[in-house]
């Protein structure tokens, strides 16, 4: 219709082409409407899925986390392969509520970090606030699409600081140029003369085509920008409306402050504008930048953003980002009930957990256990048959340490601790890639985890079936010279082992150890585990029953 009064306009020139301009506004005006629908449209469409994922979490389904991380996963990290954090069924999946790659990522990094105090703490009570705030978490879920697959958080602060030069001083003639074409072009819509409407067009035309390169990148680099920080502008919003009173929600709420509009308001301007830009698409749109230079105006208006609010980019994506972690931590608590806030004490190292539980089992089975280390026992070391629990409960005391470090409550009745650092091998495989056995490799992570003792703050080091892969006469040597070296340098952990020859070790009231075991029992011919630690050294064998239950065919001796 819009084509065809055109052609009627061009046909009749000595009328004014009221019909065409009155549909050309229509137009203009029913592209806005069609876009607020479609952005509501999708808006309770993303309410619908954050719904139906909170239902499958509170049921044990997982099967539709937001995120599981796996990008994060390091090989060589100290202990986060050992302790399950990324992955299909990992920490990271369950707690992950993050839209964005930077909400991800600084969640990541608190899992990885170890924090501790003082940061850990704000980080905590902020999570708390949040866990309550429940209608606020929602309205951050559904308010934008997910941006994982979008622009790059790195590549939005490259854009934001850079000064692409598309408009020179020396450059100002072209908007004088373009006035006159757009002079040109209204006279000629009010007297209809087609030979300055003609004439209008080729200015603009021959403007265009000088910087169609450099307008072309800045258009499309501010709409990928203006496409990721529309998400932002909500998340900031909320940000900059709701009133918060614990100490790192207040901090976060002031860091996106400033002087004039506030950030949500100057994300706006930039996503509006990246909405006209998008526009240009269209084919009707397309025939109107030929006259008007929409482009040429546009991409100067995108550099005018970034001079003012470019250097501000980097601290929204943080404090957007912080909002996300923080609120996925608060989601946690909500969803655990029965999670306990770990207390921080200071002096020797010390860890005292009661009824600790493993987070990635379901609490209706998993079993809870005790531990205690301190500056009068300083060593756990675990005997115990095969499947009886050993792994597992290292893994339990190092996700709940990860956890307190990180800022969020723990998984168990009490947990007391200081500041620690963390080394674990429990997971070790062969690598072909890199060429190593799995004994080497067992080693060259011993050597890290030794190398982590070195530091001011104390190591917690989780050792599962230490040197297994050699023979007993240089494992009991060597996992004795570990051992000691690490308990000589201040660090507290705990050791598992199948050769009670180990289990000496406790023996030696140097090295202030103390022997516990898990077992189990066989009863009308089947193997049972209670998964409990028990004090002292296990007394039984389960392996030749074990291979019996499989169907292989070992005599009895």
């Amino acid at each position: 219709m819009l084509a065809y009064s055109g052609w009627l306009a061009l046909s009749s020139p000595d009328d004014v082409p009221w019909p065409f301009l009155v549909q050309l506004v229509l137009f203009f005006a029913a592209t806005m409407i069609h876009s607020r629908v479609i952005r509501r449209l999708e808006q309770a469409k993303r309410a619908v899925d954050h719904y139906q994922r909170g239902l499958a979490r509170l049921q044990g389904d997982y099967s539709k986390a937001a995120s599981r991380g796996e990008r994060f996963s390091d090989p060589h990290h100290p202990f986060s392969g050992d302790l399950d954090l990324f992955g299909p069924g990992g920490l990271f999946e369950r707690m992950c509520h993050a839209r964005t790659k930077e909400g991800e990522s600084i969640l990541a990094a608190w899992l990885l970090r170890l924090d501790g105090p003082p940061v850990a703490p704000r980080r905590l009570a902020a999570a708390e606030e949040l866990a309550e705030r429940l209608e606020l978490r929602e309205q951050l879920a559904v308010l934008g699409p997910d941006l994982k697959a979008a622009l790059h958080p790195g590549a939005l602060r490259a854009w934001a600081v850079d000064d692409s030069q598309l408009f020179p001083k020396a450059a100002v003639w072209l908007y004088w140029a373009n006035g006159v074409s757009v002079l040109c072009v209204i006279a000629s819509l009010y007297f209809w003369i087609l030979s300055p409407l003609a004439l209008a067009a080729m200015v603009s035309a021959g403007v265009a085509g000088l910087y169609r390169g450099r307008v072309a990148e800045t258009l499309h680099t501010t709409s990928q920008a203006g496409l990721d920080l529309r998400v932002l502008e909500g998340a900031l919003q909320l940000l900059e409306e709701s009133a918060f009173t614990s100490e790192m929600m207040v901090e976060v709420q002031a860091r996106i402050r400033r002087d004039g509009a506030p950030a949500s308001k100057r994300i706006a301007k930039l996503a509006h504008l990246a909405e006209w830009i998008d526009s240009l698409d269209n084919a009707a749109f397309k025939l109107l930048d030929l006259l008007f230079l929409f482009s040429l105006h546009f991409s100067r208006a995108a550099d005018r953003w970034r001079r003012e609010n470019g250097a501000m980019v980097d601290t929204w994506l943080t404090a957007a980002g912080e909002f996300e972690a923080l609120c996925s931590v608060a989601a946690f608590h909500f969803e655990n009930p029965d999670t306990v806030a770990p207390s921080w004490e200071t002096g020797a190292p010390t860890l005292a957990g009661t009824a600790l539980r493993h987070p990635l089992i379901d609490r209706a089975k998993a079993v809870v256990n005790d531990a205690s280390l301190d500056a009068g026992h300083r060593l756990l070391v675990v005997s115990g048959s095969n499947m009886s629990g050993k792994s597992t409960f290292l893994r339990t005391i190092g996700l709940n340490v990860v956890l307190a470090h990180a800022g969020s409550r723990v998984p168990a009745g009490s947990l007391r601790l200081t500041p620690l650092r963390l080394g674990a091998s429990i997971r070790t495989v062969d690598s072909l890639q890199e060429g190593a056995s799995r004994f080497y490799a067992e080693l060259q992570r011993l050597k890290a985890v030794v190398d982590l003792s070195l530091g001011e703050r104390k190591l917690l080091f989780l050792l599962d079936e230490l040197l297994s892969g050699t023979n007993s006469h240089d494992r009991k040597i060597g996992a004795e010279g570990i051992v000691e070296t690490l308990l000589r340098r201040g660090s507290i952990g705990l050791v598992t082992t199948h050769d009670l020859a180990l289990a000496a070790i406790a023996e030696r009231p140097e090295n202030q150890a103390v022997n516990v075991h898990f077992e189990d029992q066989i009863i009308d011919g089947r193997i049972r585990f209670d998964y409990r630690m028990k004090p002292g050294v296990v007394k039984t064998s389960n392996a030749l029953a074990l291979m019996r239950a499989v169907g292989l065919d070992v005599p009895e001796r």
